[in-house]
């Protein structure tokens, strides 16, 4: 009876710590893996909840470690020229910044994971402007730019002809001051190609590709360009070009346009947003990728024309298999931008259409507000 007694005890010892031995085989492998060391490959950030935790960011460079899972729909809003100085910046030292986005109920900048413009300036240390003094000359101070956050602004294209009013310190400021508030940029001066003239973040589940250049003084060269878009197509799931171009006050685009946009397109562009004319120019669609010619201003002091503070603004919805695009119109009075009233909509829209180069089935959806392209 005792040797029996004695088995079952250790059967029964034996049964109690059978779980608690595979578990702690548990912990010890997924410990000796790296789960809870600095060991081996540092792990890429998580896609946070709020899309501005990636990019706050120590360097120019992202790791990425996306999710298995189906990405959710990616969501962006672009602006045209975003200018800050001059009499935009003498009514901000009035009234502030809140009242020149006065005109926007504040809903309209929430939902998105990255809101961007042109920013049409450098951003120096302290605002200040260097020597030597032009007749165009913009500088903003990083705490104006940081107000921005306040309209869930992250990112700006600042491949332009104004990045250089400050010469090569107020680049270099510019690209150290938006580092430090924690804003995405992409863009070099104004024909120049580089490092700077892109960014890969990650957003949604997706590896997004932002591209900026410039072409406000000659061309540029045409293989670095095609080349720099086709290399950030290679690692990324969507690449977003915004370039600096055209002539000014002219709503027509040009040959010249036409054929350097359908040529990144080519490369790999998934979208192509332009800017510069200070005025809306119209859009095309090739090989089912949408090309906006001109956003026009955004925020500006051009106040001369009617033309000059007419503006669009554009939505971007990316899911897998498809784009949907809304086409928000804005009315700016002295450099307070507005969405524009059901009618001067509509005249705006037929308007747009006319500058456009598009089908009657994509001209439909235009007069809506909202197009759906298929990428399937």
């Amino acid at each position: 009876m005792k040797n029996n007694h004695s088995t079952n005890d250790l059967v029964f010892i034996i049964t109690a710590l059978t779980p608690i031995f595979f578990v702690f085989l548990i912990f010890y492998f997924a410990w000796d893996n790296g789960a809870g060391t600095d060991r081996g490959v540092e792990s890429a950030p998580a896609i946070a909840d709020n899309p501005a935790a990636v990019f706050a960011r120590p360097a120019k460079s992202f790791a990425f470690n996306l999710p298995g899972s189906a990405a959710r729909p990616l969501k962006m809003l672009f602006f045209g020229d975003l200018m800050l100085d001059r009499h935009v910046g003498e009514k901000i030292a009035r009234t502030g910044l809140d009242d020149i986005f006065s005109g926007f109920v504040s809903e309209f900048f929430r939902g998105y994971d990255l809101i961007g413009a042109n920013l049409e300036g450098a951003v120096t240390d302290n605002g200040e402007h260097y020597p030597p003094a032009m007749s165009y000359d913009f500088a903003f101070h990083p705490d104006l730019i940081a107000e921005l956050k306040n309209y869930n602004f992250n990112f700006f294209n600042i491949a332009n002809n104004h990045l250089s009013d400050q010469g090569e310190r107020g680049i270099e400021e510019t690209g150290k001051n938006l580092d430090a508030l924690g804003f995405i940029s992409a863009g070099c001066a104004d024909r120049k190609i580089g490092e700077c003239s892109s960014e890969i973040l990650a957003l949604s589940g997706r590896k997004i590709g932002l591209a900026g250049f410039s072409m406000v003084y000659g061309l540029l060269d045409q293989n670095k360009m095609e080349n720099a878009v086709r290399k950030l197509a290679s690692s990324t799931d969507q690449v977003i070009v915004n370039i600096h171009w055209g002539r000014e006050y002219e709503h027509n685009f040009n040959a010249t346009q036409r054929s350097v946009a359908h040529k990144l397109i080519d490369a790999g562009a998934d979208i192509v947003i332009g800017h510069h004319p200070h005025v809306v120019q119209g859009m095309e669609i090739y090989k089912g990728k949408p090309i906006f010619y001109s956003l026009g201003n955004f925020i500006f002091d051009q106040y001369f024309s009617a033309d000059t503070q007419e503006e669009l603004a554009v939505g971007l919805e990316i899911v897998d298999g498809g784009v949907t695009i809304d086409l928000f119109p804005l009315r700016s009075k002295s450099s307070r931008p507005e969405l524009m009233a059901d009618d001067e909509r509509r005249i705006f829209f037929d308007k747009f259409v006319k500058w456009s180069e598009v089908d009657n089935g994509t001209a439909r959806q235009v007069e809506n507000g909202q197009l759906h392209i298929s990428t399937k």
